[in-house]
């Protein structure tokens, strides 16, 4: 995958120039973060849709998330200064060095929309055919709480790669209590379903009501963590014939029947 000059500006307006200083600072480190790509994200099958034809979307999604993250990783080794067209490193009597404060700024605001790349090329990967089988699949979707844009749809555009890193224990805590109330094979098939794009409109609104309920563990709001739980035990309890995976692991734990102590049970306990 080659990317320009051009096709790195248009990622990144703050490293327009004139001249080709910035992009060829940060030019070297995309064979680096492209085999990142590949291995950690893309996989085989992500990695051929990338080189053959069509998927331009995601071909699109692959270079913006490498060219964020290439200028993520060197940005503090350039010698910055502000033009009047974006960032230099070329510095003259006419140009400023950048503060502290706004490289700061810009360094939150970079991270934040490689969370968002990161977060459409998931998205698209769950479209090619076969991504959703592989290692890079399940590594990457490990609940349904995985990607950025659900936190600031949910919290608002004001959330930020440290609203996100926060929440990670949280998203997995939350995880963990869906899967004692629905079984861990209820909730593993439902994000092989979701990793396949192959969600079904049963699945839709139990997705919908797990991922307000990890929102709202996250936000520490137990009392609507117990309301939605009620209300999504409720729709799966009453369609069990669609369900049959939830019917046959998680409805007899939210459901089991108290022991009886009787003379004719077989476990009678004398006293």
């Amino acid at each position: 995958m080659e990317i320009t000059k051009q096709d790195f500006e248009e990622i990144l307006p703050v490293a327009t120039s004139s001249h080709e200083e910035v992009f060829e600072k940060v030019k070297p480190h995309f064979l680096s973060t492209i085999n990142d790509c590949k291995a950690g994200v893309l996989g085989d099958v992500g990695t051929s849709a990338i080189e053959g034809e069509g998927n331009e979307s995601l071909k699109k999604t692959v270079k913006e998330w490498v060219c964020l993250q290439a200028f993520l990783a060197v940005f503090r080794q350039l010698d910055l200064v502000l033009t009047s067209t974006g960032f230099g490193v070329v510095s003259t009597n006419q140009v400023a060095p950048v503060s502290k404060q706004r490289v700061d700024a810009l360094i939150g605001h970079l991270r934040d929309r490689a969370l968002l790349a990161h977060g459409r090329l998931l998205c698209l990967l769950c479209k090619v055919e076969g991504w959703g089988t592989s290692d890079q699949a399940r590594e990457n979707i490990d609940t349904l709480f995985f990607y950025f844009q659900l936190l600031q749809k949910m919290q608002g555009p004001a959330a930020s790669h440290l609203d996100w890193q926060a929440a990670q224990r949280l998203i997995g805590e939350a995880d963990e209590a869906l899967r004692l109330k629905l079984s861990n094979q209820y909730m593993d098939e439902l994000l092989d379903h979701v990793r396949r794009g192959a969600e079904t409109a049963e699945d839709k609104p139990v997705i919908f009501l797990c991922r307000h309920i990890i929102y709202h563990w996250i936000a520490g709001d137990q009392e609507s963590v117990r309301l939605k739980k009620r209300r999504l035990l409720r729709m799966l309890d009453g369609d069990l014939e669609h369900y049959s995976t939830y019917a046959e692991h998680g409805y007899p734990v939210n459901h089991h029947e108290n022991f009886q102590n009787t003379q004719d049970a077989p476990a009678y306990v004398f006293g």
